[in-house]
């Protein structure tokens, strides 16, 4: 019995691992909204979608946790802090992203990605606002509890903000093309990401976007994001390709903030996902 579980586990994630390091979106907001989140990100986990975000941020703190697919043996966790610097030098963020797929005491797999970003502004006035910024990211990737592999990555973003409503991004991932591997070696994740996001009244945000990556086909994703009363935003959104419908909701308690999302899929259970932020 205990060798039909072992094997039963390696063939699920073998299906999760038609690629690996990939985008298994590490905020819950983001996945509330379908992902659409490059012209959106304005917290610490900008660090992973759009760096150019971070300089919304002033000092946060962001942890997640979700059981992907709903499969107790694959845990993905997250957490990301950014600061802002003095003298207008921009804010800084480091986080972690890490897949841990485990039976009983075996660790069959670990992905663990941990970055360091900078986010600045490079013009500003009364109404428009234009930001770059930067990740670096170090991809570690190990098997039956052996490091296996490593590589260094690097992604880039701008966001312009104009007359205080609309907003414009678009976020390069991995723009180094780094690969894993000796032998045969794996191509990690490249993707472009453009995005629009248009407030139409105040408390909310709806969010287009595209994203290629290079080696794969391209997705479409749109959402919305409405904060309803001052303890409580609400979000929707779809992705196609793959097709994912989901929903996700916000409570906020002075500077803490509690997330939570759903994503639907035909193919593969569906997947809930916690976070937990505090802002100073």
């Amino acid at each position: 019995m205990k060798k039909l579980i072992i094997i039963s586990v390696i063939l699920i994630q073998s299906v999760l691992l038609l690629a690996v390091f990939n985008d298994y979106q590490p905020s819950a907001r983001a996945r509330g909204m379908g992902n659409a989140f490059t012209a959106v990100a304005d917290d610490a986990n900008a660090l992973f979608y759009n760096p150019a975000g971070l300089t919304a941020t002033h000092y946060g703190v962001k942890i997640g946790f979700a059981n992907l697919f709903n499969q107790e043996f694959s845990e993905f966790k997250t957490a990301s802090v950014g600061v802002q610097l003095p003298a207008k030098l921009g804010t800084i963020a480091v986080g972690a992203r890490m897949l841990d797929v485990d039976f009983e005491e075996y660790s069959l797999m670990s992905e663990q990605i941990w970055s360091i970003g900078h986010g600045i502004t490079l013009v500003k006035d009364v109404h428009s606002e234009i930001s770059f910024g930067y990740t670096g990211n170090f991809y570690n990737l190990s098997m039956d509890g052996e490091s296996d592999d490593s590589a260094l990555g690097l992604d880039l973003g701008v966001l312009a903000l104009l007359h205080g409503r609309t907003k414009f991004a678009f976020a390069v991932t991995n723009i180094n093309k780094a690969k894993m591997g000796k032998d045969n070696q794996i191509d990690l994740p490249n993707k472009l990401s453009l995005g629009i996001a248009y407030s139409p009244y105040d408390r909310v945000t709806t969010s287009i976007e595209l994203k290629k990556d290079f080696a794969h086909e391209t997705e479409f994703m749109g959402g919305v994001e409405a904060r309803i009363f001052d303890p409580l935003a609400l979000r929707f959104g779809v992705h196609q390709n793959p097709a994912t419908y989901n929903a996700g909701a916000s409570f906020y308690v002075e500077n803490v903030e509690i997330d939570y999302s759903y994503s639907y899929q035909s193919v593969l259970d569906g997947t809930h996902y916690f976070s937990l932020g505090y802002k100073f």
